[in-house]
């Protein structure tokens, strides 16, 4: 009894510790924002190449911000995420354009036409790519009003991100669908520059002048990179309409058990692009007895911007990798806005959504909160999951308050 009642105050001792340890430790070590190196955040590869570079790397509020010159013009970017998007649109737009230059005389000289670049040659566009960077940054929008029947509405309005992407004529639509998918682009990029080519090629491919395979390259498929779940998503969004595409998601979610007024929301959220959707259902397919997934649906749809859209569809593939190759959670659980999960071994589990995470006020606050949450719940252990990395306070600190840290999660084996 008396070694019981030693080992009840020691471990009551601890727990105390625990909880305010932290608010002692971390008092005058709170990390303001940091300068970016941007050798240290990018490869070389991603920090320039023959159709773009990367001019300026800044952080703030988790996050970093690029300034990006491109072939296909200018960008302020926010998250790694969207600047790796858009790193991969430059990529294939260029290479496409000089591809179809090389193989068909009469569409790459209407290409050229509508891309009005400021020379007769088309070594220019590869060769010097920031040359004609500024003048295709307008062009784009401005030259391709024909696109479409009538005008195109990415030309139109720039800013209007979340109209529908889909050609009102089901030919050019099916062609459209069929060249991203060759393409390895997102059909429903809200990026109006890929729209605008997009429609092009499309019309171009409807009316005859250009035939289904004519200037793609295998090079520009990603399906080798892609696992099983990814290319039936890649497949759904090629075969599927809009409204077929709308039908689908909302048929997974239901199955999930989905309540109808959620299901409704998260169709007709205008923030989160078909591709989200998509994306956000068909993983949440794969997780089969987990409970509580009406919360995590609550949370997608407060996206409000595409860069938590991406987070969002990035965190449900997060959920599905974890509960396949690390353990198999028996529910979601919304912690103050915060993606949770429930292990089987009594863990809880935070996914952390930031590019990188600093010690700052706001996340010492926040997972002081969470380790005390979880301690005086009786949880067998607690982890936080990053999409992003940690600095080095903030893992000391993290640790501190006992949790378990996995940074970086979906990173690819080997990548930078």
């Amino acid at each position: 009894m008396h070694l019981d009642g030693t080992a009840y105050y020691l471990k009551s001792a601890i727990v105390i510790l625990l909880i305010f340890f932290p608010l002692f430790v971390s008092a005058g070590s709170i990390e303001s924002s940091p300068v970016v190196n941007s050798n240290t955040v990018l490869s070389p590869k991603e920090l320039s190449s023959a159709y773009h570079r990367v001019d300026a790397v800044e952080f703030e509020d988790g996050f970093y911000k690029f300034q990006l010159e491109s072939d296909i013009g200018e960008f302020e970017l926010k998250s790694l995420a969207v600047l790796k998007k858009r790193l991969n649109e430059i990529k294939i737009l260029s290479q496409a354009i000089i591809q179809y230059e090389n193989q068909n005389e009469e569409f790459s000289d209407e290409l050229r036409s509508q891309l009005s670049l400021s020379s007769d040659s088309a070594d220019d566009f590869i060769t010097s790519p920031f040359k004609t960077a500024r003048n295709l940054a307008g062009q784009l929008g401005n030259n391709l009003d024909a696109t479409l029947d009538g005008e195109d509405p990415f030309v139109r309005d720039q800013l209007n991100k979340y109209s529908l992407r889909e050609p009102n004529d089901p030919t050019v639509a099916r062609h459209k669908r069929n060249a991203a998918f060759q393409l390895g682009l997102d059909m429903y990029s809200s990026n109006y520059k890929v729209q605008s080519f997009l429609n092009t090629v499309a019309k171009a491919r409807a009316s005859g002048k250009v035939s289904a395979g004519v200037g793609l390259s295998s090079s520009f498929t990603t399906a080798q990179n892609q696992n099983d779940i990814d290319r039936r998503i890649s497949n759904v969004l090629r075969s599927k309409t809009l409204f077929e595409l709308n039908e689908y998601n909302a048929d997974l979610l239901l199955e999930m058990g989905i309540n109808n007024k959620l299901i409704k929301a998260f169709i007709e959220h205008k923030a989160l692009s078909p591709t989200n959707k998509t994306t956000i259902a068909t993983y949440l397919s794969g997780l089969e007895k987990v409970s509580r997934l009406d919360s995590y649906i609550e949370v997608v749809l407060t996206a409000d911007e595409e860069v938590v859209a991406l987070i969002f569809e990035r965190l449900s593939k997060m959920l599905f990798r974890y509960y396949m190759e690390t353990e198999k959670f028996s529910a979601f659980y919304n912690f103050k806005g915060q993606a949770a999960v429930l292990t089987e071994s009594r863990r809880i589990v935070f996914f952390e959504y930031a590019d990188l995470l600093i010690w700052s006020e706001e996340n010492e606050r926040k997972y002081t909160q969470a380790a005390k949450h979880a301690m005086t719940s009786g949880y067998k252990g607690w982890e936080v999951v990053s999409l992003g990395s940690l600095s080095s306070l903030a893992a000391q600190q993290i640790e501190a308050l006992a949790f378990k840290h996995q940074a970086d999660f979906l990173k690819p084996s080997g990548a930078k």
